[in-house]
């Protein structure tokens, strides 16, 4: 015990462990200054992805508004295209296909036909006519023909420009208190409300009605019971019948071959105004039917096939 000599202040590290036999196990431990780093959670990430989304719906929500602003045209086109897509069941190809042709438009927009009932724009002979395609029903036991007839594609008709369908048209739901009668029995739909490239200009536009095709000389129906407002003929609707009903509804038949009804007639629901034809701008013998609620031009075939709209 009086050999133990008590280090100096100068004495080394090393020494002084090497001296007492101090070992790393005994040394205390070294306090790292700096946190260790937490692991990321399942949270953080979700947390992440929400913020992702909730940007991307504002930035969607911003350039819909401004379109709206900027370009009435592309904004309604992609209004129409949007109602397209949630309305009816697509395959993935055909969403994509729908979602180019709206940037298509939106970035290369086509000129519009021009408008209205009363418009001047080209005379029958400017629309070609499409001759109306034969088919034939052959059974699978025998081989033999067992059914022909006429696949009827007629549609046509002016369309409006777009900034006028922006103000002048509306997809939304309405409601008549009493179910109309069809125009046309047994008819094929060949071109709907909405934008469309036209049949016989080839310019986008606008459909304001619901073309209904048929037979040429099927009888046309008044939908609604109302009184005959106009009857007339254009180098575009052809021979056409305005009718007026209650509360601001009025109906338009078009295209006709011969009309039945004078002005200021009154006329019961089902009774016929004239007979499908392919007059004016047309492809081939259909009704063009349009309704119109204060001057506010609707979807036909919410009233007239109200299975077709439940669908989407």
């Amino acid at each position: 015990m009086n050999d133990f000599e008590y280090p100096s202040q100068r004495t080394e590290r090393e020494e002084y462990r090497s001296r007492f036999k101090f070992t790393d196990e005994d040394a205390p431990a070294k306090k790292n200054s700096s946190r260790p780093a937490k692991k990321k959670t399942k949270t953080d990430y979700l947390v992440r992805l929400i913020l992702l989304q909730s940007v991307i719906c504002v930035l969607i929500v911003s350039g819909v508004f401004l379109a709206s602003k900027v370009s009435p045209t592309a904004y309604a086109k992609m209004r129409e295209d949007y109602r397209k897509i949630m309305q009816n069941d697509m395959s993935a190809s055909e969403m994509l296909e729908q979602l180019k042709d709206t940037a298509d438009f939106v970035f290369k927009p086509s000129e519009s036909a021009e408008p209205a009932f009363s418009a001047n724009v080209a005379t029958e002979s400017s629309a070609e006519k499409i001759t109306v395609n034969s088919f034939d029903v052959t059974s699978d036991e025998t081989g033999e023909t067992v059914a022909v007839g006429e696949i009827i594609n007629g549609s046509g008709g002016g369309d409006i420009e777009s900034k006028e369908a922006v103000k002048g048209t509306s997809f939304a739901p309405y409601y008549v208190s009493v179910d109309p009668v069809l125009p046309v029995k047994n008819a094929r739909i060949t071109s709907r409300f909405g934008y469309r490239t036209n049949p016989v200009s080839g310019n986008y536009g606008f459909h304001t009605g619901l073309d209904l095709a048929a037979a040429e000389g099927t009888p046309v129906s008044a939908a609604f019971y109302g009184k005959i407002a106009e009857t007339g003929e254009s180098d575009v609707w052809g021979k056409y019948v305005l009718m007026e009903h209650s509360e601001g509804l009025s109906t338009y038949y078009c295209h006709l071959s011969e009309i039945y009804v004078e002005e200021n007639a009154v006329i019961r629901q089902g009774e016929t105004v004239g007979l499908v034809g392919s007059t004016g701008w047309s492809t081939g013998p259909h009704l063009h039917f349009e309704v119109r609620i204060n001057g506010v031009r609707v979807d036909p075939e919410r009233q007239l096939y109200p299975e077709n709209a439940d669908e989407g």
